[in-house]
Parts: C-alpha cells; sequence; structure tokens
C-alpha cells in the first residue's frame, strides 16, 4: 500500500494575483533569458507545475524540471535540490532557472553548493536565475536587519510551515561571484501585494494588499480599500523609506482614476510595480552567467 506524501510547497487555492500578474511576469523575464543564453536547454530548478515550460516560447528547445513533488504529468525529475542536482548534474544545459522564491527554501550552505554544483556542470556562458524571497520585503519588517544565517530564518506557511531564508540582493552578488559565476543583476518581483503582508504573523497593522488586488481583480472595488490605506510605521531603514513611497503613489493613483472598473485600476496598480532588483519585492531574481 502506497501512502500519498503531502507536499508542503504546494499552493493552498487559487490566487488571481498569481494567474493574472506573477505568471505574466515570469513569461517576460524566462523569455527574455532564453534571448541571452547560449542555447534553448532549460532546466526548471523547483518546476512546480511546470510554469516555466508553457511561458518559454519559441526558443525553448528541451526542458526539464526538477521538484521534490513535481506535478503530475510532467516531464520532471524528483529530486531534492538540498542534496544537489543529482544525476541533473552529468547534464549540461543553457538556463537554470528558479522560480516564485525557491532559493530561499535551501540553508545558506545547501544554496552555496547547489550554486557551485550549476557553475561546474553548465554549458559555457549559461545563464543562472535563481528567485530568493527578498529581505526587505513588507512581510517581515522584523528581519531586515538581521544578518545571513540562522538568525534570519523564519517559518512561512504554505500548505504547511516550512523555514525559508530571505536574501538582500547584495548578499545574492556575493554567492554568484564566490561559487563562479559572474552576477549581473537582480530583479524584484510583488512589492506591493506579497502573499503574507498584512497576515496575523506578519507586521501589525500593514493592510491586506494582495486580497485588496484580488477583489479588484474579481470587480469588487470596495474590496480593494486596503490598497489605499496608509502602511503602519516601520523600522528605520531605507526599506521603509521606499515602501512608505509606493503606498503614497498608490493612494495617488486610486484617487486619480476613480472612474476606471476594478480589473483596470488593479492593472494600473500593478503598473506601479518596481523592478529595480533592492530585494523590496517578495521575490528578488538573481541572474548570473557561467565564467567559462
Amino acid at each position: 500500500m502506497q501512502v500519498a506524501v503531502a507536499n508542503p510547497w504546494a499552493l493552498p487555492g487559487p490566487d488571481p494575483v498569481r494567474e493574472t500578474f506573477e505568471c505574466a511576469h515570469f513569461a517576460g523575464v524566462v523569455r527574455a533569458l532564453l534571448g541571452h543564453a547560449p542555447g534553448g536547454r532549460v532546466l526548471d530548478l523547483g518546476c512546480g507545475d511546470g510554469l516555466v515550460e508553457r511561458v518559454a516560447g519559441p526558443r525553448l528547445e528541451a526542458y526539464v524540471g526538477v521538484d521534490l513533488h513535481p506535478a503530475h504529468g510532467m516531464r520532471a525529475v524528483r529530486a531534492d535540490l538540498r542534496e544537489g542536482l543529482g544525476d541533473l548534474g552529468r547534464e549540461r544545459f543553457d538556463l537554470y532557472v528558479g522560480t516564485f522564491g525557491i532559493a530561499s527554501h535551501l540553508a545558506p550552505q545547501e544554496l552555496r553548493d547547489l550554486l557551485r554544483e550549476i557553475a561546474a556542470s553548465a554549458a559555457p556562458r549559461a545563464l543562472v536565475a535563481l528567485e530568493a524571497l527578498g529581505l526587505y520585503s513588507l512581510e517581515w519588517p522584523g528581519t531586515w536587519d538581521a544578518p545571513p544565517g540562522a538568525g534570519r530564518a523564519m517559518s512561512y506557511r504554505l500548505t504547511s510551515d516550512l523555514t525559508v531564508h530571505p536574501w538582500a540582493p547584495i548578499e545574492l552578488a556575493a554567492l554568484f561571484e564566490e561559487t563562479g559565476l559572474k552576477f549581473l543583476g537582480a530583479i524584484d518581483r510583488t512589492v506591493q501585494a506579497a502573499p503574507k503582508a498584512g497576515e496575523a504573523r506578519s507586521w501589525p497593522g500593514v493592510p491586506r494588499l494582495r486580497a485588496g488586488l484580488s477583489a479588484l481583480l474579481a470587480g469588487d472595488l470596495r474590496g480593494g480599500s486596503p490598497l489605499s490605506h496608509p502602511l503602519p510605521p516601520l523600522p528605520a531603514h531605507p526599506a521603509a523609506v521606499a515602501h512608505h513611497a509606493l503606498a503614497a503613489d498608490r493612494r495617488t493613483l486610486i484617487h486619480r482614476t476613480g472612474s476606471l472598473d476594478g480589473p483596470a485600476l488593479a492593472r494600473a496598480v500593478w503598473a506601479l510595480e518596481p523592478t529595480a532588483g533592492r530585494g523590496l519585492g517578495h521575490g528578488v531574481l538573481a541572474v548570473g552567467r557561467v565564467r567559462r
């Protein structure tokens, strides 16, 4: 008798923000990466439901997903990235990509070892793009000044509680360089609608911004009211200045565009998203290139 193994990384349910905005974000990112990769062979690290393959476009030549709990019917290998690439370390890929914060599901040393293994086994000039949880997200202001390591690790709930480790872009840059990858830059994702912002265990007083954006997507203007709320006092930190400025821009936008319907207003709010790669978002995608 086989016992089904629960997937603690599974999404807890439908998420309009993910389906409407975040998937489109990754579609643009993956296609741009393939445009600069030396070829179209892709290894999708923590592939989940195979979004990368679905959005990759015509430059995709070959795809392999790797996940501890790959979705049924996917072209994916079951493996635990905390233990490295396994047999996939014998193959060469042109693009190694990990979405939705996968890098933060590894402890710092595990991430360092994985990057070193990728740098050693990848095709020459391959691109590596791994997303971590952004250290300066509005979800966890209490950790903004915590040093890397066990003191920064925190509990994060999907279908069950996981331990995650947020990262700042400058720290990811150092990891890439240390492990043989030339760091090229970073991209923030979901700065103003992070999944855990506003939850009970999060920083007190943060509006439920993601719920507000989801309500607008469903045509519920009243349900979008959290997007107009001010932020509570935050720790004295440059990240606080950036988050307060974005909240002010959002309130100004909503005040000036009161005639828009819910989905149109949601798109206008999302268009305010900064992507500079400062670690302010729920995700921060670090991009590097194999040096050899």
